[in-house]
């Protein structure tokens, strides 16, 4: 992200929580006008939008989607081999 001069980690204390995650899948599949990135915040995120529009301003190339497109796919992946482990877990410690 720094690369891109998008500074959305000053305004969003998780970058990963459900506004963060948001834009970030928002900027990946294409969309770059700050405004419309910053109406994706949630909940509280929604008091900090003229900071948001600010923070969103940058240059995101189709590399940078690409970059960040695959970290989120590996997240998400990781996130499911978690919550498969932990399911198999919980069942060995029932029997």
């Amino acid at each position: 992200m720094e690369d891109t001069n998008i500074k959305l980690d000053c305004v969003a204390s998780d970058l990963l929580g459900k506004s963060g995650r948001a834009m970030l899948d928002a900027l990946v599949s294409g969309t770059t006008d700050p405004t419309i990135l910053a109406e994706l915040a949630k909940g509280r995120m929604r008091a900090k939008l003229p900071e948001l529009r600010e923070a969103l301003e940058g240059r995101f190339e189709p590399l940078h989607g690409l970059l960040i497109g695959s970290i989120l796919a590996h997240l998400d992946f990781l996130d499911a081999q978690i919550l498969a482990l932990s399911e198999a877990i919980e069942a060995s410690l029932a029997l």
